[in-house]
């Protein structure tokens, strides 16, 4: 309402108008915009950073994300509020608002062959690299060696190969089935722990406690 009293325009439209807004760019959250603000922003090739439980959370509204990708948007997913911090729940509830709002399912999995859990792993992989203007992302020559190792003797990954295995993770629950992480190129979850995650959980619990004294 400040941004319509002072320019006339809504917040998106002024600033897709006015400022050079390209790749170089993010704009977060990108909830409240008209279908011509979402074609133009998806053209523009900002990404757009999601934050779905958040807004679920905050009962804001939903991401028109089916019209920004058919126009070819780029996007990226965070935690923002950290009421939840899993990036694979906020994929999840990504599909799954479009799932309500279109009453269809596999809404985002673009064409009729492809998985939607791997759309939304790759698109979010993607836009998040581009957001951080980073080269990560994907493994490959010239690219950062950040990734994560799944574990394939889990329950929810039994049988699992190629894009299958991508649907499993992103829909079949919230417990981790990550074994091992790697951040350039180094070691830093292994089994499914960080070294100092009991001294981490002991500092949060006594700093927790100071606050509630």
């Amino acid at each position: 309402d400040d941004c319509m009293a002072w320019s006339g325009q809504r917040p998106v439209t002024w600033l897709l108008d006015h400022v050079d807004v390209d790749k170089r760019w993010c704009l977060v959250h990108a909830t409240h915009m008209t279908p011509s603000e979402t074609a133009r922003l998806a053209s523009s090739g900002a990404v757009a950073g999601l934050c779905p439980t958040t807004e679920a959370n905050l009962g804001d509204g939903l991401f028109d994300a089916v019209r920004f990708l058919e126009a070819g948007g780029v996007f990226g997913v965070g935690s923002d509020s950290q009421i939840s911090i899993s990036p694979i729940e906020e994929l999840r509830w990504l599909e799954y608002g479009m799932r309500l709002r279109t009453r269809s399912r596999n809404v985002l999995a673009g064409e009729p062959t492809r998985h939607t859990g791997q759309r939304l792993l790759e698109g979010a992989l993607s836009g998040g690299a581009r957001a951080c203007g980073r080269p990560i992302g994907a493994i490959a020559v010239g690219r950062r060696a950040d990734f994560v190792v799944l574990a394939d003797d889990h329950p929810r990954l039994y049988g699992r190969r190629g894009e299958s295995l991508a649907d499993s993770l992103v829909f079949s629950g919230n417990e981790s089935v990550v074994r091992e992480v790697y951040v350039g190129g180094r070691r830093v979850i292994s089994q499914g722990r960080h070294p100092m995650e009991e001294r981490i959980a002991l500092d949060f619990r006594r700093a927790l406690d100071a606050l509630n004294r």
